[in-house]
């Protein structure tokens, strides 16, 4: 008995230890792959911005959509790896319920109706009377809807694709959320229901040939779903088509006092209003390119070097308004860089310069550890001006007086 037990307690403790060297591999794989990802998508986004011709701007629409198409899949590799170790993360901010549905609906018609099918979308209760505002993690509820709309076009080959939403009050501050994604595709056969759900599986063997995919965007979606109090189910046979419905119950919220365009116009008035000294360390040469042709509209003094100590040592000499600094790199990565300059402000009593991590480290306690190693915000590749203004111009308010829209976003 005593034997079988500590049989049992090693093999554990090897399960364990495999876990965790997957879940390590996982994290470094993704990191490995955001990086060129990065230089991929982030010099897409530049070359939107040179006035294109229809052609060429079509050519650019693909380049970006299997750039994305491929940073999914890496990220429902990573979600995979949280799932399993209970890490999942999720953010829980206002968010504008019909803003997200009516921007699936923009992305996914085009693709659809190319396909030859009808297209239905379809808003009821609360939707129809304005604008519905709950606390949730938008990012998330686009990607369970995203995996369950591109399934949906995946597996149907005729007919029609609908998409509907209502929203109902339960009680003074809690909303009721439904989704429903229909298709007349493909169908699933009663036997495969039990597998849908499982990780790495697909309904039938032959469908990773036939329309590819990696098997684990249910599982994700399943995950997130209850991690905001709320879960997916379906109907379906062989043949009939699928009905999925994800619900969610969550907390009322007030809309901010700043749109996304006001946001994005403050952002841009910031950085413009003067000619800011921004350091950045970057080692990968693509990256440092795409870096300054995201940031090429606005007249910066900016410099870039390629490690943490050739950084120190300028920032040292000439200081800065801003760093944007890499995490990994050779000869001093971010985070020793990050820990020396603090370090020097505190005996020299210099005002702290704002230094945001630019990495495709993105895991939340690899964010938190950022952060509790003194930098000021982290913005994750591939780099977004969408992202990176904003985190820019917040930080350069904190620091400035006498600034375009101070206080804007508070």
């Amino acid at each position: 008995m005593r034997a079988a037990f500590k049989r049992e307690q090693t093999a554990r403790k090897e399960a364990e230890a495999a876990n965790q060297a997957k879940s390590a591999f996982l994290a470094v794989m993704s990191h490995e792959i955001r990086t060129p990802l990065n230089g991929v998508l982030g010099m897409a986004e530049a070359l939107a911005d040179s006035g294109l011709r229809e052609d060429q701007q079509e050519i650019l629409d693909t380049i970006t959509d299997s750039g994305n198409l491929l940073l999914t899949i890496v990220d429902d590799i990573l979600d995979l790896s949280k799932v399993e170790a209970g890490k999942l993360e999720l953010e829980t901010l206002p968010s504008n319920v019909n803003e997200i549905f009516m921007s699936l609906c923009q992305q996914y018609r085009p693709r659809i109706e190319a396909k030859g099918l009808s297209f239905t979308t379809v808003l009821s209760g609360l939707m129809v009377k304005g604008e519905v505002w709950a606390k949730l993690d938008p990012t998330r509820l686009r990607q369970v809807l995203g995996n369950l709309l591109s399934n949906a076009l995946k597996f149907t080959a005729e007919g029609a694709v609908s998409f509907s939403v209502s929203a109902a009050h339960l009680g003074e501050e809690t909303i009721l959320l439904d989704f429903n994604i229909r298709d007349t595709g493909t169908g699933i056969h009663e036997k495969q229901h039990g597998k849908l759900f499982n990780p790495f599986t697909q309904a039938q063997a032959s469908v990773n040939r036939r329309h590819g995919g990696t098997g684990l965007g249910l599982v994700v979606a399943q995950q997130i779903c209850k991690e905001m109090g709320g879960g997916i189910e379906f109907t379906s046979a062989e043949g009939e088509g699928s009905e999925f419905h994800v619900s969610l119950v969550l907390e009322a919220a007030e809309p901010p006092k700043q749109t996304a365009q006001e946001e994005n116009d403050w952002s841009r008035a910031v950085l413009a209003d003067r000619r800011w000294r921004v350091l950045a360390a970057e080692d990968n040469l693509t990256n440092q390119l795409v870096l300054r042709h995201l940031l090429k509209e606005f007249d910066l003094d900016l410099t870039i070097v390629s490690d943490g100590a050739e950084l120190f040592d300028l920032w040292q000499a000439e200081g800065a308004d801003l760093i944007l600094m890499d995490v990994n790199m050779p000869v001093m990565d971010g985070v020793t860089a990050t820990c020396k300059i603090r370090e020097v402000e505190s005996q020299e009593e210099r005002q702290p310069v704002p230094i945001i991590a630019i990495s495709a480290n993105a895991m939340l306690h690899q964010v938190q550890g950022y952060m509790a190693n003194g930098m000021s915000d982290h913005v994750a590749k591939p780099t977004r001006k969408a992202d990176l203004f904003p985190a820019i111009a917040r930080l350069l308010c904190d620091t400035h007086d006498r600034l375009p829209c101070k206080g804007a976003t508070t």
